[in-house]
């Protein structure tokens, strides 16, 4: 669960889905209006997530799958990975960079 770092306001799905579709990573808090950050841990489980999208699509080259099923194994994918990193997502009150 999202929290503010200042505010300590639990964020919504709708809340969290904003910061997402920024590119810098970051959002206004809706309650107190503080800028927050996608948290470093968030931003690396997001991309281990992703790999899931990568495998969903290349491991069903392998089987003798037909293609509208190889589409929607992909589709699904995309969507549930998308679902996921939204719920995810942990906030930051500094912008955080790996050291």
């Amino acid at each position: 669960m999202a929290h503010c770092t200042k505010c300590q306001t639990e964020w919504t799905f709708k809340d969290k889905l904003r910061t997402v579709k920024n590119l810098d990573g970051s959002a206004k808090c809706p309650y107190c209006v503080e800028k927050q950050y996608i948290s470093l841990k968030t931003k690396r489980q997001g991309s281990m997530l992703s790999m899931i999208i990568i495998l969903a699509i290349f491991i069903p080259v392998f089987f003798d799958i037909p293609l509208m099923v190889h589409i929607l194994i992909g589709a699904a994918s995309i969507i549930a990975v998308l679902i996921l990193q939204v719920a995810i997502i942990q906030l930051s009150g500094k912008e955080e960079f790996p050291e």
